[in-house]
Order: C-alpha cells, then structure tokens, then sequence
C-alpha cells in the first residue's frame, strides 16, 4: 500500500526511497505510467496559473541536485481534486527503480506537500464509483445485481497485468456475488502494440462477451511468445505478424478474424479505447494494473498479499451493505 503523505520535502525523500527500495523487490506488482511531459503553463478552472514542468525540475535541481543518482521527470500537471492546488505527477528515477509520485503545489506557489491525496467523507469513494458506473463498459464477469462492482484498469502488453491475473481468478473464485470489470488502458509509450491488442478486446466483447475474456487470457498467456513475434530489429512492430497473432487469438476464442479484424479498423472502435484510457485518467491511475473495489482504488496487485486484498473485498462488501 502508498506511504502515507509525508509533510516535508526531506523526511518525503527518505520514505521514497525506502518505498523504491522495497518496491523494487516486487516491481512486478505495477507497471507505472510515464507520459509525456507538458511544459506549458495551464490555467486552472479558477483562474489560477498552474506551475509548468521547468518550474518545477528547476526546483528539484535546486533541492536535490547534490545526489546525481536521482531523476526527477515531470510527466503531468493539471488542477488538483485539493482546491487552490495544482497537482503534478512526477516519475523519480533511482539506482532501485523507479516510482510514480505526486506533488501538490499551493496557488501562490511558495509550498508544496507531497504523497498522495486521500478522498474524505462518511463515503469517500462515492464519487469513483458514481464515475465508474456511469462509464465504464469493458468485459464483465459475476451476476447483473452484484454485491459490490470491482474495476481492473489493464494492459494487455504490461507484463505485471499478466502475472496479476491469476490474482484476479482467484477473486472471482472466491467472490462469486461480484460483478468484475476489465477496463483497458493500454501505456502505449511503453507497450506498442497494447493499443491494437485492446482495440480487439472491444470489438470481441461487442460481440461475445465470454468470447472476450478467452481472448483475453490467450494474450496474456502467449504474451512473451507475441513480445518476441512481433518486434522488428530497427525498433517498433512489425503489423503484419501482430494482426497474424491476434486474429489467431480471436479463432482460439471462437470468433470471426475477419469480421473482428474489420471491427479493429472502425474509427469507433479507436475511439472507445480512447475514452478508456480517458476514464483511467480521470481516475487519477498512474499504473497497471489498479483496481477499483466498489470505487476505492488499489493501485497494486500483489500475488503474494492475497489475503490482504481478500480481507478488503469482503470488508468493502460488508460496507455496501
């Protein structure tokens, strides 16, 4: 789970890196996000101006320029859920990995808190979950009156996604009274044919829901055989062998490679994995796989904390009763 928010810049660089240093052990458990960075300024919604990135790795040069092992990368900044504050999304670089994090930046722009914002409220997650059932649309599993909805946001290429998904078994074997979700959110600067692998995903489950999830599990199960299928020497994908590999996972599920191919091609369908990934956004995900248990996010799937995710579950179906 997140550290929780650290109130100095000093004391937060000390639990970062003794995060990183025990995330690095498990760096399988999340594939983390790492957009390009905006670095023109933005106007919040209340008219107050948002710091661009130079502002901000001006400042973290000036306060941790004198150890040369860290990075600091701006990767996003947008007004924060905290009013009169702007949050920015910064990846920070060690020698033990790498770990997505966020800094809040008040309006006169003289402080600066960092760590993670917690949702607050006798329902703090009501808002996620209003948003959630509202847009979200991928292949379900479990009952239409479920007792609780549970949101996986994957990408089919991420490889912590794929050792997540025995995890994800489990849960359903365990909660057969909950509705689960796959939401796609294909990181395309990192996986280049994780967008084409979702835009599959739809059009199958448009089609055949169960046939989705067939296709699904045949992706993540020959993922290191499409890895190596596909990438050309220069860099990039070769199209032809990854159109091959799918429609050959589409037959495996018992759907039409032509009709599903002629659904990939459909500008629509594009778009749909667009506002996917735009729902994921919103969310505030900075990594795959994240789970959203009847709206209260999980930002990591862990095989080896099972019972904790258990025990969250069941608490989560106790309270939306």
């Amino acid at each position: 789970m997140r550290k929780i928010v650290c109130w100095t810049v000093l004391l937060l660089l000390g639990a970062t890196l003794s995060a990183q240093n025990t995330k690095s052990k498990s760096a399988a458990a999340k594939q983390v996000v790492n957009p390009a960075p905006t670095s023109a300024s933005a106007a919040a919604p209340d008219g107050e101006t948002l710091p661009t990135a130079e502002q901000m790795e001006t400042y973290f040069k000036r306060v941790f320029g004198y150890d040369t092992n860290l990075t600091f990368k701006v990767a996003r900044i947008e007004p924060s859920r905290i009013p009169h504050m702007s949050d920015a999304t910064v990846v920070i670089n060690t020698p033990e990995g790498q770990q997505v994090t966020h800094w809040y930046v008040s309006s006169d722009q003289k402080w600066v808190v960092t760590g993670e914002a917690f949702p607050y409220g006798p329902d703090p997650y009501a808002d996620n979950r209003a948003r959630l059932n509202a847009n979200a649309f991928g292949p379900t599993k479990g009952p239409q009156d479920p007792k609780i909805t549970i949101v996986e946001f994957a990408d089919l290429e991420c490889p912590a996604c794929r050792q997540a998904q025995p995890v994800m078994e489990h849960l359903q074997q365990d909660f057969p009274n909950v509705k689960f979700m796959f939401q796609s959110f294909p990181l395309e600067m990192m996986h280049p044919w994780a967008f084409t692998a979702a835009k599959y995903l739809d059009c199958i489950q448009r089609s055949n829901n169960e046939q989705a999830w067939t296709f699904l599990q045949a992706v993540y199960t020959h993922q290191p055989e499409i890895e190596q299928g596909v990438r050309v020497p220069a860099g990039g994908i070769d199209e032809n062998a990854l159109t091959e590999r799918m429609n050959r996972y589409v037959t495996m599920a018992g759907g039409d490679p032509a009709k599903v191919s002629a659904c990939v091609a459909s500008p629509e369908t594009a778009a749909r994995v667009h506002k996917s990934f735009d729902l994921g956004t919103q969310l505030h995900i900075t990594g795959t796989p994240t789970l959203f248990v009847n709206g209260r996010l999980v930002p990591t799937v862990n095989p080896q904390q099972y019972d904790g995710l258990k025990a969250l579950v069941q608490f989560e179906i106790d309270q939306a009763k």
